[in-house]
Formats: C-alpha cells, sequence, structure tokens
C-alpha cells in the first residue's frame, strides 16, 4: 500500500472562474475572457438603448403629427346602439403594441450576425 501512495501525486493550484462559469488556469486568461464578457453585455446594451431611442423617435413622430395607426382587416369597428343604430369607431392600435412591433422588427436576430458572435467569442476565450 506505501508504494502505491508514493507514485500518486497532488498538486494544489488556484482555478479561476469568469461569470460565465468558464475556468482558467492563469490569471490572465481568466481576466481577458471576463473582459471579453463585459464587451459582450455592454455591445447589448447600448444595441438595446438605440433600439429603445428608435422605437420612442417613431411614436413621438406619430403623436406630434397627429398620425394613428390602424388594423387593416377592420380599421373601423361598429358599435351597437341600444336604438339600433351603428355607431363607428376607429379600430385604432394602441402604442404599446407599435412600440413592441417596431422592437421586434429591429431585434430580430440576423443568421449571420449570431454566428459572427459566436465564432468570435470561440476563439478569443480559452478553457482551462
Amino acid at each position: 500500500m506505501e508504494e502505491i501512495k508514493q507514485k500518486i501525486k497532488s498538486e494544489l493550484d488556484t482555478v479561476y472562474i469568469d461569470s460565465n462559469g468558464n475556468k482558467y488556469i492563469e490569471y490572465v486568461d481568466a481576466l481577458c475572457g471576463q473582459s471579453q464578457i463585459n464587451i459582450c453585455i455592454k455591445s447589448k446594451l447600448k444595441q438595446k438603448e438605440k433600439t429603445m431611442e428608435i422605437a420612442d423617435k417613431v411614436l413621438q413622430v406619430l403623436k406630434s403629427e397627429n398620425w394613428g395607426v390602424y388594423y387593416k382587416n377592420q380599421p373601423i369597428q361598429p358599435l351597437e346602439m341600444q336604438d339600433g343604430n351603428a355607431l363607428y369607431k376607429v379600430n385604432q392600435v394602441d402604442d404599446d403594441e407599435i412600440e413592441e412591433a417596431i422592437i421586434n422588427a429591429l431585434t430580430e436576430e440576423k443568421p449571420w450576425e449570431s454566428s459572427q458572435t459566436d465564432s468570435s467569442q470561440n476563439n478569443n476565450s480559452t478553457n482551462g
């Protein structure tokens, strides 16, 4: 038994872990990995802010010009009155729905953008 114990060696070392859970043996590698993560987060936040600014600007223009957006399939909605006559109302789209549609259109992921981002992250990070 003593012979076996002598052949087993152990070594304690520090393992560095970034915020994504990637493990690194070298501290410098962990710093590089974390800086890439931070750059990516800042870039996504900046893109989100830009998208919100565009959506807000479009809504401001609609309001300032007194323009409205309505549903094409049913632009006028009939309302029944008690005396049997019809009262008509413009079937207008809510501002929240317009904003959501603008944001969705601006943030649609293009296949080439995600593949470039994934490949650049894979090339820059080294897992230990």
